[in-house]
């Protein structure tokens, strides 16, 4: 048989443990049987030897009966001054099995019990016997205990093994749950990112491409700058997006988002109609590069939503850096005309996304987030983003 075969048999084998039993239990039961017959034929001898050899079939159902039971017999037999030995080997063999099995499937309370009455039931059938010697009692005693040692052992390394079984599933569930967390979070930095280009580039196109509709006529020169403008705007949104979902695997064109070109944002918004006054103070060089990034996309998301909820309202934004964070502040003092509407094509509006977005990159970052309407008109949206080492919400 080749080894592919017999480990099949061998599996097929372990998965019927039931078939096996009966299957042993019946070979020894015809074998005792056969042995007694081959001798005196007592009756009494053959039900004896049924007794010690059938109870192989309970071995791991009911391993402490089996052993009741077989060694009970052969306390009886023994009594009646038979020799089981002398009969053949089956009995011995059965009696091994079962006091084995009472050690490798009960629990430790059963399985001494099944010894003790296994040591009792052989040792009270010494003094039946023509010899009693101590060697007797040592021999009995052995051929006990042994087998016993023997399924405590291997049960003890069953147990082991399933219990590495058991922590390398859990390892593996765990394994499998931080790599769907990681796609989670990879999948959220990437709606992040494509919210803020998407919803800044998007608005500015809009509010520019609707000014063009009303100047192409009447100053060719000018509506032609503006389209040059928001062709340049949307390339730059592009390449930024192609970079973010890796299409290029190379770095995007033009600088990455930072507080240092706060300046050129603050020229597209007011290109776009947001008059926006920006102050800056303290210097924006050399902050880790998560918060830096993260300021920047609030006062970007800040002042989208200005140009989005409220056309014309003059705007302030204030960026503070000091030793130990960030600070940012973008107000403004409400709508003075008709908001413009700005609405990605085909796709459903999803009210709160960008307010959800800043607060979610001001959390990662271990810093506040708060926004909401001022006192007398407008809104207002206030971050602290402390620097501390980047937690990267790229």
């Amino acid at each position: 048989m080749t080894d592919n075969g017999a480990g099949a048999l061998a599996q097929w084998l372990r998965a019927r443990p039931r078939l096996v039993d009966f299957t042993v239990a019946a070979v020894l039961v015809a074998l005792g049987a056969g042995q007694v017959m081959a001798g005196d034929g007592a009756a009494t001898a053959l039900i004896a030897s049924v007794a010690m050899t059938a109870p192989v079939v309970w071995r791991r159902r009911r391993p402490l009966l089996a052993v009741l039971i077989g060694w009970s017999a052969l306390f009886v037999q023994e009594g009646l001054g038979a020799d089981i030995t002398s009969q053949g080997y089956a009995a011995v063999i059965a009696l091994i099995l079962t006091v084995y099995s009472v050690a490798a499937y009960a629990p430790l309370r059963r399985a001494l019990v099944g010894l003790v009455a296994a040591l009792a039931l052989v040792w009270g059938s010494i003094p039946f016997a023509a010899s009693q010697t101590v060697a007797d009692f040592a021999f009995t005693g052995l051929i006990t205990l042994a087998p016993w040692l023997a399924g405590r052992t291997i049960r003890d390394r069953q147990l082991r093994i399933t219990e590495l079984r058991r922590l390398a599933r859990e390892l593996e569930h765990e394994r499998e749950e931080r790599a769907r967390e990681a796609r989670d979070a990879e999948r959220s930095r990437i709606a992040r990112e494509m919210h803020d280009v998407l919803a800044h580039t998007v608005s500015v196109v809009v509010v520019q491409l609707g000014a063009v509709e009303h100047i192409v006529e009447s100053d060719p020169g000018t509506a032609r700058s503006v389209v040059a403008s928001v062709r340049t705007i949307a390339k730059s949104a592009l390449a930024e997006l192609r970079f973010l979902l890796g299409l290029d695997g190379v770095p995007a064109a033009g600088p990455r988002p930072s507080l240092a070109l706060l300046g050129d944002l603050a020229d597209d918004m007011r290109a776009a109609g947001v008059p926006v006054e920006l102050t800056v103070r303290g210097s924006v060089g050399g902050l880790p590069s998560a918060v830096d990034l993260a300021a920047y996309r609030i006062v970007q998301e800040s002042l989208t939503n200005v140009m989005r909820h409220a056309t014309g309202a003059p705007t302030r934004a204030l960026v503070v850096v000091d030793e130990d964070a960030v600070r940012l502040t973008v107000e403004d003092d409400g709508a003075t005309r008709p908001a413009s509407r700005v609405h990605l094509p085909g796709a459903p509006e999803r009210a709160g996304y960008g307010l959800i977005g800043m607060a979610e990159r001001a959390r990662l970052c271990g810093g506040d987030f708060e926004a909401g309407p001022r006192p007398g008109g407008g809104f207002r949206v206030r971050a602290w983003l402390p620097l501390v080492p980047a937690v990267s919400v790229a």
